[in-house]
């Protein structure tokens, strides 16, 4: 049952099966192309075909994980279409690695359970794997998440060499038509000896950081699944979009989702209808504290007004301002201060998105996302009053 803001607050979650609800993934388009190109004839052998090696290289929350479970789906779907025994098996190594033995019960275990032994070595595991697929014209696709991690913390596993030699447990296709391997960089392969760089290849699918108008376009898809109408405006969405294509987050929409989650439980605790700038600007502060009590102190007197001046310019619901705006409520604050006009307010400016306190996108869209507009603004008017004593006693 729906409550608050929220019509399915699991949608959100970076887990939730998206390959299996939706008929695309946003702007990965290219990806799964290049995918079917690298694979896709398999399938007019009807899988009778050598062992293939694939790399994924894309950083956090590029999409990759989505997109091979996406294609492995539709792959297997296909081959079924054409009476083709295929399927697709999905393997992330932080959850089901470590030793060679454990790893290969695990991925035994997801395609035929008899097969599992606990008196069987690794090597037992996998020739009794392979004898299967080959008697049973099964064949199996398969996708190895997080190989950087493995390789890292157990190089001495040699799972990477297994896997890309698997033809040459046979003189025939052994049933695994293909590996690709996940990875946020192509650093692993410094972990690699010879070997197994050999054998793995230098073939690879490369996944960019999502820019803001991508994790936008995603997000709306999401919003329409976790939120009732009217609940996170386009305005609210670009401002999380911005966030997370910044250059401390990279376009990571793994932590989109996370400022949209929390965003969402902080309007619903406070009981508002609708998810706001500040909400998400609250959020932000206690996830990821991007602007700190020092950040502000330290910056000069000029600096401190102008970005008074900028939070003032901030309204409730926008998340940006103009260069205007901010122009207009300087020469208002140095008269409510009694201080003296400002003349370098861009000298200023650009020394605040510098020290990464505001955002600029142009200069109708400055704003704020690392503290809550409420609570900097109440922070710079007590630091700003001690300014004007200062001033008017005579001892600044």
């Amino acid at each position: 049952m729906s409550t608050g803001v929220f019509k399915n607050q699991e949608s959100l979650s970076p887990d939730f099966p998206i390959e299996r609800h939706w008929d695309e993934i946003p702007h990965r388009t290219n990806q799964i192309n290049m995918l079917w190109n690298f694979y896709g004839d398999i399938l007019e052998k009807k899988g009778e075909s050598f062992l293939r090696r694939l790399q994924i290289i894309g950083p956090s929350g590029s999409g990759k994980t989505c997109t091979l479970k996406f294609f492995g789906n539709e792959f297997e779907a296909k081959a079924k279409a054409r009476e083709i025994d295929l399927n697709h098996v999905y393997m992330n190594l932080k959850f089901e690695g470590g030793r060679r033995v454990i790893f290969y019960r695990n991925l035994v275990r997801k395609i035929e359970p008899r097969l599992v032994s606990a008196s069987f070595s690794a090597e037992e595991l996998l020739r009794s794997l392979i004898s299967y697929l080959q008697e049973e014209r099964r064949y199996i696709i398969l996708t190895i998440d997080e190989i950087d991690y493995f390789v890292r913390r157990f190089k001495k596993e040699g799972i990477v060499y297994d896997l890309t030699r698997l033809n040459e447990l046979s003189n025939q296709p052994c049933g695994v038509v293909g590996v690709t391997f996940l990875a946020r960089g192509k650093e692993y392969h410094d972990f690699l000896d010879p070997a197994e760089l050999s054998s793995l290849g230098r073939t690879f699918v490369e996944f960019k950081p999502y820019s803001s108008s991508q994790v936008f376009d995603i997000l709306e898809g999401r919003v329409a699944e976790a939120f009732h109408r009217g609940v996170c405006s386009d305005e609210t969405l670009r401002f999380i979009a911005d966030i997370t294509a910044s250059r401390k987050i990279n376009g990571d929409l793994r932590y989109a989702l996370d400022l949209l989650l929390y965003s969402g439980v902080l309007a619903d605790n406070q009981g508002s209808n609708r998810i706001l700038p500040d909400h998400v600007r609250r959020v932000l502060s206690q996830i990821s504290p991007s602007l700190t009590t020092e950040d502000v102190v330290g910056l000069s007197d000029e600096g401190k007004i102008v970005l008074l001046a900028v939070v003032r310019s901030l309204s409730g619901t926008h998340p940006y301002t103009s260069l205007r705006e901010i122009r207009e409520n300087v020469g208002v604050l140095c008269e409510e201060f009694r201080l003296k006009p400002i003349n370098n307010i861009d000298e200023s400016l650009q020394d605040l998105w510098d020290r990464q306190i505001i955002d600029v996108r142009s200069l109708l869209e400055i704003g704020i996302s690392g503290a809550p507009i409420e609570d900097l603004d109440r922070f710079l008017d007590g630091l700003i009053e001690r300014l004007e004593a200062r001033i008017e006693y005579g001892t600044g």
